[in-house]
This record gives C-alpha cells, structure tokens and sequence, in this order.
C-alpha cells in the first residue's frame, strides 16, 4: 500500500487560511492604494499607517504564508502557526487602525 498522503492536515489548513489571507492582502491591497490614489486619509498619521500597511504588513502576511515549506522545518507546526497569526494580528491593527482614521 501507498503512503498515506498528506502525512498531517497541515496543509490543508494552510490552504483554508491562504483563502482567508490571500483574499485580505488583495482586498487591502487595492483599497489602500485606492485611497492613496484619491488623495489618501486626511491626515499624515492616517496616511503613515496607510503607506506602512501596503508596504510592510501586507506583503510580510503573504509571504509568511507562501513560505511554509521552508519555515515549517525550522519552527516547526505550532510556530508556523503562531508566526503566521503574529503577522496576521499586526496586519489587521494596520488595517482597522487606517480605517479607524478614515472615518
């Protein structure tokens, strides 16, 4: 008999959360730069935070999860989920933060 594929759920998991992840970063990607386009937030701390989420976080969350074939070995299962919710939390306070000044 064949091995059993895949040896854990991890990767399923992985691809549930790039639905959620890569729909996020996408999203932000072309509203932020939509605001930034229109004249951005109104005031430079709402436009810092706004420049600093598509150009730190954004891209950090999306390649944290296009990167667990090589993190996962070095911080093993656990940690890649931490590292990846980590970044995730820190991208979502950029965002909710930015649109906090917004509004």
């Amino acid at each position: 008999m064949g091995a059993n594929w895949p040896p854990s759920r991890f990767w399923q998991y992985w691809a549930l959360a790039g639905m959620v992840v890569l729909t996020a970063a996408f999203w932000w990607g072309v509203e932020g730069f939509a605001l930034l386009e229109s004249g951005g937030t109104g005031s430079d701390i709402g436009d810092g935070v706004l420049r600093f989420s598509l150009l730190a976080p954004t891209p950090a969350l999306v390649i944290v999860w296009l990167a667990p074939g090589w993190l996962r070995p070095r911080v093993g299962d656990s940690g890649y989920w931490q590292l990846l919710g980590t970044v995730a939390a820190i991208w979502a306070g950029a965002v909710l933060v930015t649109r906090m000044l917004i509004g």
